[in-house]
């Protein structure tokens, strides 16, 4: 039986020169652009204004995927999606990622801004060659909160349908639950559209591009750290606090996180509301504290067919299923016969709504 499937967690590959002729000379050395040569080491890399992108790999995935072009090219990602019978994507950046992450560095917050604009402006021109299927993610660094306002709402005319904000709050800024953000959240409340927290966006650096021998030793742990990032936000600053309740209609989805640590998470939070409340000195929420996570935030599911146990406890309604293409586990022309495997025994009216029908809810599109 074919599905209706839209994928809630694809990605473009942007051009590695997009940065460079956009900004020009005007941010020197911090310039994302590629470049040849790293720390002495001659190859293929991509500087992200603080960390160096072996490229082989992720060109290999593309070639080995048969659509090279589909990654920055809008006519052979349309193809795509027609050949896996897929109806639509939201497009999420793959370089913008950890260019996101240089915010870390108050250094680079100019030239971060000045990136996420330029990504964008290519993003709603990729995706304006088919809305219906390609579904913009705008980039917007959050260290300025009156500039995030700005390019949200010039993101959105232009059809972005999510904003994708740090996962974590830049150092040295303030926390997300601090009142400076709360005319961001409203915005996004207001315009009905989500959040989106997707990994590699927050403290740690890419992992999986580590150059230095102590970090590649750190790896297991700087792999691990990079995927409770979210969950750290989800508590601490969304349900905890208090975004959520201060704006009952604003709405978070997750990418890459899959579902099996939710049903823990959730218990630990009914745990700080309930038997450590007095103890964390935590304030009166509307609702149980997992309860956020039923109904408030939306979560990605990849090939977690684990966490399809925890479905009931999760909610059937918030998960979204996403192919992560063109990625390192993506589900790339095989989709039908992919997700057949991976939601083997979930009944068809509940599949229909992981693969398509909770993320048209979502996003308001019917």
């Amino acid at each position: 039986m074919a599905y209706d499937i839209i994928s809630a967690d694809s990605h473009v590959l942007e051009p590695y020169t997009l940065w460079q002729d956009a900004l020009g000379d005007r941010f020197g050395d911090k310039t994302p652009r590629l470049v040849n040569e790293r720390f002495g080491e001659a190859g293929r890399f991509f500087f992200t204004g603080n960390q160096y992108w072996k490229l082989k790999r992720y060109e290999e995935e593309a070639q080995a995927a048969g659509t090279p072009k589909a990654g920055y090219d809008p006519a052979e990602r349309v193809r795509f999606q027609t050949d896996a019978k897929i109806t639509a994507e939201v497009m999420n950046p793959t370089v913008m990622l950890p260019i996101m992450n240089a915010s870390n560095q108050a250094e680079n917050r100019a030239m971060v801004q000045a990136a996420a604009m330029a990504y964008n402006d290519w993003l709603l021109e990729f995706c304006s060659y088919n809305l219906t299927r390609l579904w913009p993610v705008a980039a917007i660094p959050m260290d300025d909160v009156d500039w995030a306002l700005k390019e949200l709402d010039r993101t959105l005319k232009k059809g972005a349908r999510t904003a994708m904000i740090h996962s974590v709050y830049p150092e040295g800024c303030p926390p997300y639950r601090d009142r400076v953000y709360d005319p961001f959240w409203a915005r996004c409340q207001d315009a009905g559209i989500p959040i989106t927290l997707h990994i590699i966006t927050g403290r740690i650096p890419d992992p999986l591009f580590a150059y230095k021998k102590e970090d590649q030793e750190n790896g297991p742990n700087n792999l691990l750290f990079t995927y409770e990032e979210i969950p750290h936000t989800l508590a601490n600053e969304f349900i905890f606090g208090t975004i959520f309740d201060r704006f009952p209609r604003l709405k978070v989805i997750t990418g890459e996180l899959e579902l099996s640590w939710i049903p823990h998470f959730m218990k630990r939070v009914d745990m700080m509301q309930g038997v450590f409340s007095d103890r964390l000195s935590l304030p009166k929420l509307a609702m149980p504290a997992s309860d956020y996570m039923r109904t408030r935030v939306w979560h990605g599911l990849i090939d977690d067919k684990f966490g399809l146990n925890g479905l009931d406890l999760i909610g059937e309604s918030q998960v979204c299923w996403g192919s992560d293409f063109p990625h390192s586990i993506a589900i790339g022309k095989d989709a039908q016969a992919e997700v057949d495997q991976v939601l083997e025994g979930v009944p068809g009216p509940k599949r229909q709504r992981l693969l398509a029908d909770n993320v048209r809810q979502l996003f308001g599109v019917h």
